[in-house]
């Protein structure tokens, strides 16, 4: 049995590189066609119309960057009812497995016929169980050969062989497939001279998706790399349905009108970045470790509330690096600020302890320079402080002091 869920606009790679914020939600769906209901296309002598309905966000984290789906609208609207080509289904009951095909970049997603009636339903007036997220249509300003090559690519997915696809948030999804489509059967109009790059990196872009997720957004400068950090070209940035609809209406002509407004307060772009945060959880484990530091007693059991962030962040770091073959999760510069072996600080003896330490507090300002001079791209000055202050505890204020403390037992 299938369980298929609309999940085209879910933001899938931070999902999974935010550990956990992927489960098995219980999120709903438009009523898609049953197998066989829908089986062929119909014949009519006129080509179709062809309309682009793009979603905006909605008030979970799946929904946050949109959705967007192409419908055939037929003239005989009574024989045949207008279809929608949703390319953002896949089985997100299966936690286990859907985060597994998403760290291994293999989850495969495909393409549903739903009715429009069932998606403006579900997207629109809250009142009748909408989701009050705004509604954009488009109608694509086609020739008679450009509606036909539309209306037979997206029947033509539908047969068993094409039906699937990898999904890939940034670059294969529902809005690219549309975008591809469309592309395709309108000469290249859509990709002609979108090769200049959008104002925004990928990174700012999740950020502004995921205002208001502050702890996601924390464990983001951690564990997302440096792929992220670059700015798309306008035809990548296509990935974000409101793109796809700014750049169709330019480039095609073809105006958006609302169907649907949302009445609800607008979700916001803009917020906490959760930063300091993490830097205040950090510091709070090493603070044990200072004051046995400043007292000179106790610092063993003190060093194992310091040391296990570090090790748990290493082992998170360095799996989702080994495991995964998602390019923002295997390149990832945080691999040189946190380690597994940090667990060594908790079992070796106090003179290994401080020698390992001052080898990764040297490590940590190795990449505090490399950052500055701008050859590391990463947002790592949090990350870089909550490495570093439990190392120099260790490696340096301790002796130092220690030091103190004999010398005036001496003076004495």
């Amino acid at each position: 049995m299938r369980a298929p869920v609309l999940a085209g606009r879910a933001p899938v790679l931070i999902a999974i590189a935010l550990v956990g914020a992927l489960g098995a939600p219980a999120v709903a769906q438009p009523r898609a066609y049953a197998e066989g209901e829908l089986a062929t296309g119909p014949q009519e002598a006129q080509p179709p119309f062809v309309d682009l309905y793009t979603f905006e966000v909605g008030p979970v984290i799946f929904e946050k960057f949109g959705h967007a789906t192409l419908c055939l609208r037929y003239h005989d609207e009574v024989a045949h009812p207008t279809v929608c080509f949703n390319y953002g289904v896949t089985n997100f009951y299966d936690a286990e497995s859907l985060l597994w095909g998403f760290l291994h970049a293999s989850q495969r997603f495909w393409v549903e016929p739903i009715s429009l009636d069932e998606l403006v339903g579900f997207y629109g007036d809250p009142q009748y169980g909408g989701e009050d997220r705004t509604i954009w249509k488009q109608t694509l300003p086609l020739d008679a050969a450009q509606a036909r090559a539309i209306e037979a690519k997206l029947w033509s997915d539908l047969a068993p062989e094409n039906r699937t696809y990898v999904y890939d948030h940034f670059f294969d999804n529902c809005s690219t497939r549309l975008r591809d489509i469309v592309d395709r059967a309108v000469g290249g109009a859509l990709a002609k001279d979108s090769d200049g790059p959008y104002p925004l990196t990928f990174r700012a872009i999740m950020r502004r998706g995921l205002a208001e997720e502050a702890p996601l957004l924390a464990l983001s400068d951690f564990v997302v790399g440096r792929t992220l950090d670059r700015a798309p070209t306008i035809w990548e940035a296509m990935f974000l349905p409101d793109v796809l609809r700014e750049q169709v209406a330019l480039r095609l002509g073809a105006p958006a009108e609302a169907i649907w407004r949302r009445q609800g307060e607008p979700f916001p772009t803009d917020g906490p970045s959760g930063r300091g945060w993490a830097l205040l959880l950090a510091l709070a484990c090493c603070l044990p470790l200072l004051v046995a530091v400043i007292v000179g007693r106790g610092q063993r059991l003190a060093v194992v509330f310091a040391a296990l962030p570090l090790t748990l962040l290493g082992l998170v770091i360095w799996g989702l690096a080994i495991v995964s073959a998602i390019p923002g999760l295997c390149v990832n510069e945080a691999v040189f600020l946190f380690v597994p072996f940090d667990l060594l600080l908790i079992v070796l003896g106090a003179s290994r302890r401080r020698a390992y330490a001052e080898l990764r507090a040297g490590m940590v300002a190795w990449v505090a320079i490399l950052w500055a001079f701008g050859l590391f791209k990463q947002p790592l000055a949090v990350p870089i402080v909550c490495a570093f202050v439990p190392h120099a505890l260790i490696a340096w204020i301790a002796p130092m002091l220690d030091a103190m403390r004999a010398n005036r037992r001496l003076a004495r």
